[in-house]
């Protein structure tokens, strides 16, 4: 900042630069009306944009100058962002690096500098920017950019990568600069829109976009401080004596904090949502969405020969080149987090005519409608370009929320009447226009549901410490996504039903091999009904609790310190509650929809009887004798908490899984009712009746299906009095022929190479698809190292027979002595 033109880049309008401007222009900024802060945010806005168009024409006529001066201003640049790299971290000391202003008005000046080849609508020159730049330029001491201090070379070289750790880099470097040193080669060219593209885009990662993740920062804590204040006010007689005394003082001091932080808000709403800055980043990122495309084309060569080619996966373990797997982290998540930002507090910029640049004579090439959608299915469909699990879910709430439902609209609920009225919520027009452009884009519809589907399945380890539940948010964003998808076209339904029956034809996979193909559906399956145990176990159980609390409290029966507490265990338990059952109701709603489109996976042995248990348990929740216990006040709208949904979802798995349909075999119907009449923890016929009643007098089914789910409870009827056989064999059997963990008779042994010992296959899948790992000595084990026992598989069905000969014989005789 002490240089000539950093004076210059210092000033700004951004409230971190000088606390005045807020009280000098924003004061009563909370009492105005929108139109006013426009005014406001207009003058300034005018004030920087005069400000930012001087400090550009200095440095274009720096470039235009010559190749040294070109090259100073490069330098310098690029020292000015290594040595404020600590902007885009958490709690960076200010007074060691440059404000908003200097960070943002640098930024703007290289967007101006680039726009020559960014704005083109055919992206002419994206060829003349080298994907090693980074490793042959900034990080190389000979590449004449002054880094006599190595502050370049650091600053690039520490760099998170997309798929490379640190000691890959370092060997990737001098690889790279031992093939330059061999005697003919030829040295990289330095070229200028090469610099200018990468100056630009760290530039912006350190100046708007790190502005943008305070901006965020600050809304959300300001929405916190709000909604705690107000839950204070609407319930004060929840607090102890003494600070009730206090509290109209405390609420005075915090509604001043309030209006404090709204002025802030509001100023740096001037800058941060600057419609004309957000659309020039726009404009960039669109060409670095192309650029990476190009990167991973099959071709290397999108997008001037033809339309974007796949990338191949191989047997399950990515091709991906190195000059990509050597790009900072940086240039794809700011993409992403700029598209999140925009899609959250700027839709309009999405859509706007001068941010789409594309159009005209190359259809192809715009920015929302073509390159966004291929960009987003395109590392969803090939996640192993990306190692960052936070950076996939993110492109995840990208499509979460481009594709936006809301649930207070849903209608589609799976074989239900009713449901509520669609088009009372107005949604932005960027959503209907990319939903349109996902449906006109051929890589979006053979590739975007096996992708999700998978990545449902990769998520279940984040390396956060809080993956637990993080999990749980991803999923529930691909469950919306793909719930919209469904709802919008058969094409969706059918790319679905496609995958699971593993009848997608060549380059319609998700992995590109059928053997990985079938292990990510069971695995899905396998996550999906734990999810759903899971949820609705906890679910339920916060709204046990809510109610008894709220009971306890209106009878007045608790002391002081009593209360204290056990607002506290609300308060928790409601906040449980919120997001729990969301995730629930949508978990339930997938298995519902899955189960009746393709039923086959859900009747697999390795997850039946865990499902029927998990069925009956909740339907006994719902159904029983004590379902009037979950009955809290106001469920619907403080909870989102919709019984009578659950309940008719919930017995529409039964009828899926357990009547005959051409969908499903007959063996794998079977084997689902009987997986229900062998659960003796919950099972009982009475529930499927219960369930009946309260179907009907709610008016919940159609009058067919409550038949069905009658015949269903007939048929269990009659297969409870089958698993006697079942019984009588596994007493009979000796012990070689039982499963070691669940003491049930084995048809299909193999043998666990880990630890030697043998088991069912259905039994060892189910606990592998949720722990690969040997269940009697935890070392990693995973379905395809299991060994089969054809032999022993053949002696245990010869067994079978005889002994069921001799249980009917058994059975007859019993019969005619009677």
């Amino acid at each position: 900042t002490g240089t000539a033109l950093g004076i210059f880049m210092g000033f700004s309008a951004f409230p971190s630069a000088d606390e005045s401007i807020v009280q000098t222009y924003f004061a009563d900024a909370p009492e105005r009306s929108p139109q006013d802060c426009e005014a406001l945010h207009a003058g300034l806005r005018n004030t920087v944009q005069f400000l930012q168009s001087t400090l550009f024409r200095i440095c274009d006529r720096l470039v235009r100058a010559g190749a040294d001066e070109r090259a100073k201003l490069t330098s310098y640049t690029l020292r000015v962002l290594a040595t404020n790299a600590r902007r885009s971290g958490m709690q960076a000391d200010v007074t060691k690096i440059v404000d908003d202003g200097f960070a943002d008005n640098l930024a703007s000046v290289w967007l101006r500098l680039s726009e020559p080849f960014t704005n083109d609508a055919q992206l002419r020159r994206i060829a003349r920017v080298d994907g090693d730049w980074i490793i042959t330029r900034a990080m190389n001491s000979a590449s004449g950019l002054n880094d006599s201090q190595d502050q370049i070379a650091t600053f690039w070289r520490e760099l998170t990568r997309i798929n490379a750790d640190q000691k890959l880099v370092d060997a990737y470097l001098e690889r790279r600069l031992n093939e330059a040193s061999l005697p003919g080669a030829e040295a990289p060219a330095a070229g200028f829109i090469a610099d200018c593209f990468f100056a630009t885009a760290a530039a912006l990662h350190l100046g708007p976009i790190a502005t943008i993740a305070q901006y965020t920062d600050k809304l959300s804590e300001l929405a916190r401080f709000k909604r705690e204040v107000a839950r204070i006010q609407a319930a004060p007689e929840l607090l102890p004596p003494a600070q009730r005394a206090t509290l109209p003082m405390a609420i005075q001091r915090w509604n001043a904090q309030l209006a404090d932080m709204k002025r802030e808000k509001i100023a740096l709403d001037a800058q941060v949502l600057d419609p004309r800055r957000l659309s020039n980043i726009l404009v960039f990122y669109r060409f670095t969405m192309c650029f990476l495309l190009r990167m991973v084309d099959a071709h290397t060569a999108f997008p001037h020969a033809g339309p974007f080619a796949m990338p191949a996966e191989g047997s399950g373990e990515a091709e991906i080149p190195e000059a990509w797997a050597m790009l900072p982290q940086f240039i794809v998540e700011d993409v992403v987090e700029f598209i999140v930002f925009l899609t959250t507090h700027s839709p309009d910029t999405l859509i706007d005519s001068t941010a789409q640049v594309g159009g005209g004579g190359n259809e192809q090439l715009r920015t929302f409608d073509d390159i966004l959608p291929l960009f987003t299915v395109v590392f969803l469909a090939r996640p192993a370009f990306i190692r960052s699990p936070h950076l996939k879910s993110r492109l995840v709430d990208v499509l979460h929320m481009l594709t936006y439902r809301d649930p207070r609209e849903d209608d589609d609920y799976v074989d239900m009447l009713g449901g509520n009225m669609p088009g009372q919520v107005r949604l932005h027009p960027a959503i209907d226009r990319f939903q349109m452009s996902l449906d006109n884009n051929s890589v979006a519809r053979s590739f975007l549901v096996p992708a999700l589907l998978r990545l449902y399945v990769d998520i279940e380890h984040t390396g956060s410490h809080s993956q637990f539940y993080e999990k749980f948010n991803v999923r529930y964003h691909i469950a919306r996504t793909l719930r919209s998808l469904w709802a919008r076209g058969q094409s969706y339904v059918e790319a679905t039903r496609r995958f699971f029956l593993l009848q997608h034809g060549t380059g319609h996979s998700t992995t590109g091999n059928l053997r990985r193909d079938q292990q990510v559906i069971e695995e899905f399956v396998a996550r999906l009904m734990t999810d759903t145990t899971y949820l609705l176990d906890e679910s339920l159980s916060k709204l046990a609790i809510i109610r008894d609390i709220e009971k306890r409290q209106a009878d007045h029966a608790e002391s002081p310190e009593q209360i204290e507490e056990s607002t506290r265990r609300l308060q928790e338990a409601e906040r449980m509650a919120r997001s729990m059952v969301s995730l629930a109701h949508e978990t339930v709603h997938m298995l519902a929809y899955l189960s009746k489109l393709v039923p086959g996976p859900f009747q697999a042995g390795e997850v039946v009887d865990r499902l029927a248990s998990m069925l009956n348990y909740n339907l006994k929740q719902l159904a029983g004798p004590k379902c009037s216990n979950l009955r809290v006040r106001d469920m619907q709208a403080r909870f989102s908490f919709n019984p009578r949904v659950l309940l008719s979802e919930i017995t529409s798995v039964y009828l899926h899984l357990g009547l005959s349909s051409p969908a499903s075999s007959p063996e794998a119907v079977e084997k689902f009712v009987i997986a229900v009449v062998n659960d003796d923890r919950s099972y009982s016929v009475g529930l499927f009746q219960e369930a009946h009643g309260i179907l009907e007098r709610r008016s919940l089914k159609h009058a067919h299906l409550l038949e069905l789910l009658l015949a269903f409870a007939d048929k269990c009827k009659g297969a409870k009095v089958d698993s006697k056989v079942i019984d009588y064999l596994e007493s009979e059997a000796p012990d070689e022929y039982l499963d070691p963990l669940l003491a049930s008779l084995i048809t299909d042994p193999v043998r666990l190479p880990t630890s030697g010992n043998i088991m069912d296959l259905s039994a060892i899948k189910g606990q592998l698809l949720s722990d690969p790992r040997d269940p009697f000595n935890r070392a990693p084990l995973t379905i395809d190292m299991l060994e089969p026992m054809p032999e022993l598989k053949a002696e245990i069905a010869k067994w079978r027979a005889q002994k069921v000969d001799e249980y009917q014989q058994q059975q007859q005789q019993q019969q005619q002595s009677q």
